[in-house]
């Protein structure tokens, strides 16, 4: 995976995620929208023969952006450790 910032500023940010897919694009907008500080947040696949998808996150003003994306990349790590956990505990 790598990571291209396109645009930044104290409020928007849009990056280029490099070899990945609706998969993580979906999860990374939905979280994001039920965060109570992001304004707005989409994705899109700029081509479908490229395996990259573009993030687009704004938050409200006074909002810290950087924050806001590690709070949710944190949430939906959690999620995915206690679903890991879940998995395991049912097919012992």
């Amino acid at each position: 995976m790598e990571i291209e910032i396109l645009t930044k500023t104290s409020n928007h940010l849009v990056i280029k995620i490099k070899g990945e897919d609706h998969t993580l694009g979906n999860l990374l907008m939905k979280e994001a929208l039920r965060h109570p500080k992001v304004a707005y947040a989409s994705y899109r696949v700029p081509h479908p023969l490229r395996e990259e998808i573009e993030f687009v996150i704004t938050v409200q003003e006074g909002a810290d952006i950087g924050e806001v994306l590690r709070e949710i990349v944190d949430k939906i790590r959690r999620e995915l450790s206690e679903f890991k956990d879940a998995v395991e505990a049912s097919i012992k």
